[in-house]
């Protein structure tokens, strides 16, 4: 855990790039996993195949709510980063002009 306070703006956008990522290769996975399943019904008896139909959906409910939350993840912290970045434009304006009254040379 952090000890800093305040957010990095460029971070956090890497960070919702890599929950973006995320879902990516989560959706692509799908259809290589569809896949090996398929050609395992093929090579295995018929009652292993009826157990691999309820793996199969229950992998693909997992792998569809992974890639879900994943999206909504980057949404949110897309979200955050923006207002984070809009909030500190905002109050720059004020803390320059304290800064001004003060006559305290600050490198922005």
């Amino acid at each position: 855990m952090s000890t800093s306070t305040g957010v990095n703006p460029i971070e956090a956008m890497n960070q919702a790039e890599q929950a973006e990522e995320l879902a990516i290769r989560t959706t692509s996975a799908a259809p290589a996993f569809e896949a090996t399943t398929d050609e395992l019904k093929e090579v295995v008896s018929s009652y292993v195949v009826s157990g691999l139909w309820g793996y199969e959906t229950t992998t693909f409910d997992n792998i569809s709510q992974l890639a879900h939350n994943s999206v909504n993840l980057a949404q949110d912290v897309q979200g955050a980063d923006l207002q984070i970045a809009a909030t500190d434009h905002d109050a720059s304006g004020e803390f320059r002009d304290g800064l001004d009254l003060l006559d305290i040379p600050v490198n922005f």
